[in-house]
């Protein structure tokens, strides 16, 4: 006949109970930093964050992706075509994607989130730099990206562009927004 042993674990008590509970709780609290792991891009004005660590890391879980869209710009959307000066269809909306990876892929990016704005998609504004510059100036001042909203400290940046007949200014294009809707040239 099999003998079952049993083990006795140490009794903790009130004390260590509650010790042992307020550590845990410390634990679940403390939020890990939030310094990303990796970004990646989506189109030409929304990108993906993964943060390095995150509640889920305590468990040995892998951080869930933050949708992030630039603040105050609009871009090409992928696949969007563009015409340049002579008609020549030219893939606009892959070149704004294109640019936003070479910005990302500089060793000090970074991305500064507004957590109290999402848009309907769920994704939180972000003004983000690479090599100390605003992402979003430069895709509006290289004509890849448009200023988005009336008060957007990009349209000054926008009229330069248009002006000096910058990327797809220097040709024709639908803006992105009513590409979105359904528009084509």
């Amino acid at each position: 006949m099999a003998h079952t042993r049993h083990v006795s674990l140490p009794r903790l008590g009130v004390g260590g109970t509650l010790l042992l509970g307020v550590a845990a709780l410390a634990l679940l609290a403390t939020q890990p930093s939030v310094r990303a792991d990796r970004y990646s891009v989506y189109d030409g004005d929304t990108l993906e964050v993964i943060p390095g660590k995150c509640l889920l890391a305590h468990f040995h879980l892998p951080c869930l992706a933050q949708r992030l869209r630039l603040h105050g710009v609009d871009a090409f959307e992928r696949h969007q075509n563009c015409r340049d000066v002579d008609g020549k269809l030219w893939p606009c909306g892959d070149v704004a994607t294109a640019r936003l990876k070479q910005l990302v892929a500089a060793p000090d990016f970074h991305c500064q989130v507004n957590e109290n704005f999402v848009d309907r998609h769920a994704r939180e504004f972000a003004v983000c730099l690479s090599d100390g510059k605003d992402v979003g100036t430069i895709l509006v001042s290289e004509g890849l990206a448009f200023a988005y909203g009336r008060r957007t400290r990009y349209v000054e940046i926008e009229a330069e562009a248009r002006r000096e007949h910058r990327g797809a200014w220097a040709g024709t294009f639908v803006r992105p927004q009513f590409y979105r809707a359904g528009a084509r040239e």
